[in-house]
């Protein structure tokens, strides 16, 4: 029971230090050029989804506001064409 242990841990350890390491690896030949890239394309999902977001929101409070007047003139029982 303890050799099965002692060797589970062996197990963990090497494998810890196994992926430690590929990722000092990976990190130190990863050329610039795609980390660069990689970068440029975070920034353009970003400003794209900030577009999108203000977009949404401008055309949300557009027809909110559209369907609030007709709310209120049905409230006090105007008719669709009828403007006063």
């Amino acid at each position: 029971m303890i050799r099965r242990l002692f060797w589970v841990g062996v197990g963990v350890t090497v494998t810890v230090v196994v992926i430690y390491k590929g990722r000092q690896l990976v990190a130190r030949y990863t050329p610039e050029a795609v980390s660069e890239r990689a970068a440029a394309a975070v920034d353009d999902a970003g400003a794209r989804l900030n577009t999108m977001a203000r977009t949404f929101r401008s055309e949300f409070s557009t027809a909110r506001a559209e369907r609030e007047a007709e709310l209120m003139a049905s409230l006090r029982g105007e008719l669709p064409g009828d403007r006063r």
